[in-house]
Parts: C-alpha cells; sequence; structure tokens
C-alpha cells in the first residue's frame, strides 16, 4: 500500500512511519522540515516531500505523484503556536484539510485517517466524556478541528471518502514538548533531566488528559485496519491517563529525586488546558476496534526518563 503521512517529521508522524514501513507499505512523508522529529532506520526508507499544507497544489502533486491509497493527515499548528499566529494556523490547519481532502477525492485515495483532539470540546462539560458531548473550543486549534472533522465527514457522505479520526488527549513523548499548550507534560521530564528543574505555566491542580505517544501511534494504526462495518461512528474518543501537573511532578521526583519543580501559571496556556476535558468516555472505540490503553503514567514516565538518560549519557 502507498502511504502518506502528513506532519510526517513530526513528533507523532515519524513515529507511526515505523509501523508503516515495517508491514511493507511504501510511505511517503509531506512535511515543512526534512529531519525527522524521532528518527528511525524506518524512517530512513521514505520518501520525503517538503511543502506546505497549505499551498494546495503541492499537497495534490504529492497524493497524485505518489499513487496515495491512504493518508494519516497529522499535520497541523498547535495551541499555543495558533494563537500567536492566527492567520498562519487558518492557512495550514483549514485550508489544508480541504486540501488533503479534495486531493484524495480526486486521487482515488481510500482513507484518509486524521489525528483530531479533545481541545475540540469546551467548558462545563460532563466527566467522563462522552464522543458526543458538545464541542465549543476556547482555542482556535480547537476550533479548525472541529471544522476538520465535519468537513471529512462530509467528503465521506457527499463523495464516498473513508473517512476515520482520533480525538487523541495530550500526547507524551521524549522531547515532545511542541508549540502546543500541553507542551509541560513532555517538558517536565526534559527540564529536570537536562536542566534538574522544571517550572510548570499551569497550576499544580491542572489535569489533563495525556497518551503516551507508542499508545497514540497504536490507535491510528488500529482505527485504520478496523473493518468498516465495525464502526459504528466516523470520530472517536481515545483515553489513557488523567494526570494533574502534580501527579506528573511526583512520577518524575519519584526517577529524579534531585529536580526542582516549581509552579508559575500563566494565563493564556493554563486557561486553555483547563477548558479540556479530564476524563474521556471511549466506550465507542473499545467497542468497535478493539481499542485500550498501554501505558499508564509511572510506566511512562520510567520510560522517558530512561530514554533521556541514556540521550544525556551519550553527550
Amino acid at each position: 500500500m502507498n502511504v502518506l503521512i502528513t506532519g510526517g517529521t513530526g513528533n507523532l508522524g515519524s513515529r507511526l512511519v515505523i509501523p508503516m514501513v515495517q508491514r511493507g507499505n511504501k510511505v511517503a512523508v509531506f512535511d515543512t522540515r526534512p529531519q525527522p522529529h524521532f528518527d528511525s532506520a524506518e524512517f530512513r526508507s521514505v520518501d520525503v516531500i517538503l511543502g506546505d499544507l497549505a499551498d494546495r497544489n503541492a499537497v495534490l502533486q504529492a497524493i497524485l505523484s505518489h499513487k496515495i491509497e491512504a493518508i494519516f493527515h497529522l499535520g497541523a499548528m498547535l495551541s499555543s503556536d495558533a494563537e500567536e499566529d492566527p492567520y498562519r494556523a487558518w492557512g495550514v490547519n483549514m485550508d489544508g484539510m480541504v486540501n488533503v481532502l479534495d486531493a484524495a477525492r480526486m486521487g482515488g485515495t481510500q482513507k484518509v485517517i486524521f489525528s483530531s483532539t479533545i481541545a475540540t470540546y469546551g467548558v462545563h462539560l460532563e466527566d467522563p466524556l462522552r464522543d458526543d458531548s458538545p464541542q465549543w473550543p476556547l482555542s482556535l486549534y480547537g476550533v479548525t478541528k472541529v471544522a476538520g472533522e465535519r468537513l471529512g465527514v462530509y467528503y465521506q457522505h457527499r463523495f464516498g471518502l473513508d473517512f476515520r479520526a482520533i480525538r487523541l488527549p495530550v500526547v507524551v513523548a521524549a522531547r515532545g514538548s511542541g508549540g502546543g499548550a500541553s507542551a509541560y507534560c513532555s517538558a517536565v521530564f526534559e527540564g529536570c533531566v537536562f536542566k534538574g528543574n522544571y517550572d510548570f505555566y499551569v497550576r499544580p491542580t491542572t489535569r489533563a488528559p495525556m497518551l503516551y505517544v507508542a499508545d497514540a501511534v497504536r490507535g491510528l494504526v488500529a482505527l485504520h485496519d478496523a473493518p468498516v462495518g465495525k464502526l459504528t461512528r466516523s470520530v472517536y474518543n481515545i483515553a489513557g491517563i488523567s494526570a494533574s501537573a502534580e501527579e506528573l511532578a511526583t512520577s518524575v521526583r519519584t526517577l529524579v529525586p534531585a529536580a526542582h519543580i516549581t509552579y508559575t501559571p500563566d494565563p493564556l496556556r493554563s486557561t486553555i488546558v483547563e477548558s479540556w476535558p479530564k476524563h474521556i468516555d471511549d466506550l465507542d472505540a473499545r467497542q468497535d476496534w478493539g481499542w485500550k490503553a498501554d501505558w499508564q503514567l509511572d510506566r511512562m514516565a520510567n520510560e522517558i526518563v530512561g530514554v533521556l538518560q541514556d540521550e544525556l549519557a551519550r553527550k
């Protein structure tokens, strides 16, 4: 199968390359950066296409020239970056979504898997959060992801495209902090291992639903593989870990006892995070395609700290 991963050199996309290549697929990645966030032997066999999702011709050419059969559309500007440059974010996240879907339709692509987010929801939600809870996001990032979901479902009904999406919680990884309001969930590990300290920009009690990156990759692959007849919806919530900043800190300090952790809440970023749901009901994903998270907080922390400490020892 010919597979395209947009955002394919990013934190999640560069890791998704591994199982896609190991299955014998011919994989291409589309991104603005040539170097992968996570390097691997598998990544060295992919075709890296440098391009901008907002460039309709570049997206169309990538899909047509590679005869793409399945797309994992992961490319996007994240929440904090989107707030700083909303016009650019609209071009990447919204124009990019239209470009991917329309190119898939024109190129005969069989399936599009879209990485959405729990940031599509707003405040005052039921707990745990259901798939069909009202979506009234407070961030531009969340707004563009809601629109992306709806547009994908439109293409499914209008053109018969097999569109599937996962609303990911915060994806946590070694070296996984980026431009999102949730960056602290990964950055705390990096700060404590490399610098011996970390200052949270959220309150100690701020709680966010999160998922270790290995589970996020596994979820995307599992949804891709699910027989269409088993799916009762197009967009699924998935759940993993629900942890407060203080619980994250405790887990890290168990492994890095000398780490000094402080809290200086930032009004913008902490408000965005606190608007997200705290617990997620992923019953439909579990029933329809057998989803279940493998990684819990302490196991995740142990893995990430080990990876970062090995990196530090090699320097």
